[in-house]
């Protein structure tokens, strides 16, 4: 059971997870959180607002026609 290549893996390091160990982008502390980008200066919200706006969106389009239909009504 496992990796076809596991006895391989153990001593040269290489195999199934190679790719995800090579992989030179990572941080080796997992609890480093990357900087978030900086807003644009055009928009008069902060980031908790626009997360909300797009969170909120997202939830319509999951159900556009009722929404569509609810607000045409209205």
């Amino acid at each position: 059971m496992g990796c076809a290549f596991t006895k391989h893996h153990l001593n040269n390091s290489s195999g199934c997870n190679s790719s995800v160990r090579k992989s030179g982008n990572v941080s080796n502390n997992p609890l480093e959180v990357p900087e978030p980008p900086p807003p644009d200066p055009r928009l008069p919200l902060n980031a908790r607002q626009k997360f909300q706006i797009t969170k909120s969106w997202k939830g319509i389009q999951r159900a556009m026609e009722p929404t569509g239909v609810s607000m045409f009504i209205k």
